[in-house]
């Protein structure tokens, strides 16, 4: 009797040991407001749709199980979505922003296979204002830099390594999946992120062979290997490339309640075929386009509440095609303000200046390119203007869970 007792009590306590030893948590992001845009080219629109400061609408599923010797097998399943209309996001894709598992260790660092982002956004990505008060639609242009992570990577094996005096490191390489060529939809990349006190600095660099290679045709958006790019509009097409390589690096000093941040990224689009679908005259079978970013920002906590930013970016490009040199300059303003440490409320102005060589094509009646010109286009807005000037203001509350 008393050993049946004993064997009885073992078996009561296991779901409990079971429970202590792994665990899953739901978490998300809920947002909703207002949004408007100037110079659509049918005058101005206003959109009930909006992305807050940490992110869009997303929901996900987090895992851990303790394995023993510090070892623990982990899982994320994280899905987006549109709130006005409950459809998918990222083309429909149901756990499109992440799904991967793997293992972690507190000595050797942590390893995840599956779609994941890429080490530079995870790391650099922390500097830009658009991830911080400006929101997604506030990003360097176009995100071609992907520090918004515009692009998420299937097929990817990822390593991260534990914090050593404030030093981490991150590798990342995509297979491909495309039979009988190895290298196309291939991606590497490797950032390193150190942070001591106010003082934070991270650098990183990625690789994608044949970064946009298929029309979606809806939004401005193209899809490669499941991955969806498109912070861009009618400018979409210079990522339809060979290769696409980018440098990031990024710091940031705080002050007492004062935060500046600088960053900077070089976008390598090889053999672009931008200038060829856009019918523009001599642009061959394509053309090298480059494309730096500089971004200077601030930020200032007036209360524990309040947030006040400012942000001024200066985008510069360069195609082979007649040498053009096209740049976007663009100011963002945000404040935010905390109702609890869930649910903030927001408001973000952002103007964008399109400037130098144009290289929009201008069509005429019979849809033949006729020549060039400068026109804005704030990312992710979804709408090119009509001059050479945009802009984009949102208002909108968001609650995180």
């Amino acid at each position: 009797m008393k050993k049946s007792s004993i064997c009885l009590a073992v078996l009561m306590a296991l779901p409990a040991l079971a429970a202590a030893q792994s665990s899953v948590t739901l978490y998300g992001l809920v947002d909703s407001g207002l949004t408007f845009v100037n110079n659509t080219g049918k005058g101005h629109v206003v959109e009930a749709d909006t992305c807050g400061p940490p992110s869009c609408n997303l929901w996900g599923l987090k895992g851990k199980e303790e394995l023993g010797g510090g070892t623990s097998a982990i899982f994320t399943l994280e899905n987006g979505f549109n709130i006005q209309n409950g459809k998918l996001g990222q083309g429909g894709t149901e756990f499109g922003r992440q799904a991967f598992v793997g293992l972690t260790n507190d000595q050797w660092g942590t390893v995840t296979l599956g779609r994941q982002y890429d080490p530079p956004s995870l790391t650099v990505g922390y500097f830009p204002s658009s991830n911080n008060f400006a929101t997604g639609y506030g990003a360097h242009f176009g995100d071609l830099d992907n520090l918004n992570q515009s692009i998420r990577f299937n097929n990817a094996v990822k390593y991260v390594s534990p914090t050593w005096g404030g030093l981490r490191v991150e590798g990342m390489f995509s297979l491909g999946g495309v039979a009988g060529n190895f290298s196309t939809n291939r991606v590497w990349s490797l950032a390193a992120a150190y942070n001591n006190g106010p003082f934070a600095v991270a650098a990183g660099y990625l690789d994608i062979q044949n970064p946009a290679t298929n029309a979606g045709g809806t939004g401005g958006v193209y899809a490669s290997n499941g991955n969806y790019v498109g912070s861009l509009n009618d400018y979409v097409g210079l990522q339809d490339a060979s290769s696409m390589k980018v440098f990031t690096i990024g710091g940031s000093y705080s002050i007492g309640q004062a935060t500046l941040a600088l960053n900077y990224s070089h976008t390598d689009l090889e053999n672009s075929q931008y200038f060829v679908i856009n019918g523009f005259a001599g642009a061959g079978s394509g053309n090298d386009f480059k494309m730096d970013a500089y971004e200077a920002s601030a930020t200032y906590r007036v209360t524990p509440s309040l947030l006040l930013g400012a942000a001024y970016i200066y985008n510069a490009g360069k195609a082979d095609y007649q040498n053009l040199k096209p740049d976007f300059q663009q100011v963002n303003l945000g404040v935010t303000y905390a109702l609890s440490k869930r649910t903030s409320l927001y408001a973000i102005a952002i103007v964008q200046k399109a400037g130098g060589d144009g290289i929009a094509p201008v069509f005429d009646a019979d849809g033949a390119v006729v020549g060039r010109t400068a026109i804005a286009e704030i990312p992710g807005a979804g709408y090119d203007s009509s001059t050479s000037k945009q802009l984009l203001m949102s208002v909108g509350m968001y609650h995180a869970f």
